[in-house]
């Protein structure tokens, strides 16, 4: 089907190129003798009207806001891994956006950078932020990796709490089992020395 769309096609081509290159004969015709030529006229040269030249004029100044600056900083900031500057930066981009404007992936970035901050990570102001963005933003796209570190940090914390609980319980067992030995110890000691003295008596 397309290799005779395309066959016609081509032909169609060809045959339109063909027909242009044919040119007819030109036939002379003959001067009329005896015709006076026709008068000339002067007409008076066109008149040139020039336009007059529009004033230059320049857009006014693009005035940032500050909230705007605060929020071109924190990004430069945290695209280049400057998690100090960028927590910063986003704390005072919000502090100045006017309230009811959606600052979901703004929220986001900050409490990263409240995590991603070497070496202290500030995990109780992240968690805090993040439980935010999940409150007032509920269908928002940074909902899901929100509430994933939220879980992450939650296991974490259990499994902290849980190997301090048992480092404390294996402490102790250590504590008991050396006083046991000690006992022990003494214990062999005694018999010792009992058993020495059976020896020396005939």
């Amino acid at each position: 089907m397309w290799a005779k769309l395309l066959a016609a096609h081509i032909m169609g081509t060809l045959l339109i190129l063909t027909a242009c290159q044919k040119r007819s004969p030109v036939v002379a015709v003959p001067a009329l003798a005896g015709l006076p030529s026709p008068p000339a006229v002067a007409f008076p040269p066109p008149r040139v009207v020039g336009f007059p030249e529009a004033p230059l004029v320049l857009p006014p100044p693009v005035v940032r806001s500050p909230a705007a600056a605060e929020l071109e900083q924190a990004d430069r900031s945290f695209g280049a891994g400057i998690y100090d500057e960028a927590a910063q930066a986003y704390e005072n981009y919000l502090r100045l956006l006017p309230p009811g404007c959606p600052c979901d992936q703004e929220l986001f970035r900050l409490g990263l950078s409240y995590v991603l901050r070497n070496p202290n990570s500030d995990w109780l102001r992240a968690t805090a932020i993040l439980k935010q963005l999940v409150h007032e933003y509920p269908n928002s796209s940074f909902i899901a990796p929100a509430n994933l570190i939220l879980a992450l940090r939650s296991e974490l914390n259990h499994i902290a709490a849980d190997t301090a609980a048992g480092a404390k319980l294996r402490d102790e067992r250590i504590r008991q089992l050396s006083s046991d030995l000690d006992r022990l110890s003494s214990e062999l000691d005694r018999l010792k020395k009992i058993d020495s003295g059976r020896r020396k008596r005939p």
